[in-house]
């Protein structure tokens, strides 16, 4: 009795054992259909569904090229989705451009004017600028004079100084003239853009009011 007690015991656990063991399907590279309880090392990589204790299907182990495309393909659909929010946030920065043009100017000839104004203030920033950077040049050539006379020591260590200040304005002078010279460029250049975007405003507007 305690023997027959002992096998059934036994053959419960390996019951046991088996119902808890999963079922693996897969196919090889010729497409050929496997059912086992492990999948060879060679083959681990080409995917395979595991089944339930019925045969049914539980779950599905993706291959690794089909792992790598299906992450390919979200990593362009999130590059897609980010051009796509960039192109829209784009096209409501034009939206709102195109109306401030309508609402600002009434004609082409307000809009030059603008712009000519611009043009106007950069030149005339330009113009002192370089107003100063004479004077500081012609205050550089005395002091240079004067450096060159100066017979004592503490005389020329003053004027070296002197000199030294002035050829920083000048530096300075300089830059500014050459940063409202590419500023007043740009204006000419966004002017141009600006204007032939404003007639095509004015035209898309003039369609709609005949229809």
């Amino acid at each position: 009795m305690k023997h027959i007690l002992k096998y059934i015991l036994l053959g419960l656990i390996l019951l046991q054992i088996t119902l808890q063991a999963e079922t693996y399907r897969w196919k090889d590279t010729k497409g050929k259909v496997h059912y086992s309880n492990s999948i060879p090392a060679s083959e681990s990589q080409l995917g395979h569904d595991v089944l339930n204790n019925s045969g049914f299907k539980k779950k599905t182990v993706l291959s690794a090229k089909k792992a790598r495309e299906l992450k390919l393909a979200e990593i362009k659909k999130a590059k897609q989705k980010t051009l796509n929010t960039e192109k829209l946030k784009r096209k409501r920065i034009e939206d709102a451009e195109d109306s401030r043009l309508l609402y600002i100017f009434n004609t082409e000839a307000e809009l030059t004017e603008s712009y000519n104004a611009k043009l106007r203030l950069a030149q005339l920033t330009i113009d002192l600028l370089k107003a100063r950077h004479k004077v500081q040049s012609e205050k550089l050539e005395e002091l240079e004079r004067r450096h060159e006379k100066a017979e004592l020591v503490l005389q020329k260590n003053a004027l070296e100084k002197q000199i030294a200040d002035v050829l920083d304005n000048l530096k300075i002078y300089q830059q500014a003239i050459t940063e409202n010279h590419v500023e007043k460029d740009r204006v000419k250049k966004d002017y141009k853009n600006t204007l032939n975007r404003y007639k095509r405003l004015l035209a898309a507007k003039a369609k709609k009011v005949t229809k």
